[in-house]
């Protein structure tokens, strides 16, 4: 019962961060942006915080299979996948940058 309070508060929290992505992602396909690697990032970025969002709601109405056994690894996973894009694409803007210096 103690945690049903933070959980909530979390909750909040990761849905706010939830709509900076989602309103990133929006104004760039407005601007014909779709491409672009940041927005594949911020979709990932979203997908996380959503998925947190729900891990926390259903965290605060005490599902703790759902929320520990599926939901935590589902997030943990779109976290990763974020890591690597992130990874993968700040390693082509050096080496573009590297070959253009040359």
């Amino acid at each position: 019962m103690d945690q049903i309070p933070y959980h909530l508060i979390d909750a909040i929290f990761y849905f706010a961060g939830f709509i900076v992505p989602i309103y990133f992602i929006l104004q760039s396909r407005r601007k014909k942006i779709e491409g672009d690697i940041l927005v594949k990032l911020m979709m990932f970025l979203a997908s996380f915080m959503l998925i947190q969002f729900i891990y926390h709601i259903v965290g605060a109405l005490n599902f703790k299979l759902f929320s520990k056994g599926i939901l935590e690894p589902i997030s943990a996973v779109a976290l990763t996948i974020f890591a690597i894009i992130y990874f993968i694409s700040v390693k082509k803007v050096k080496r573009e940058k590297k070959e253009a210096n040359v």
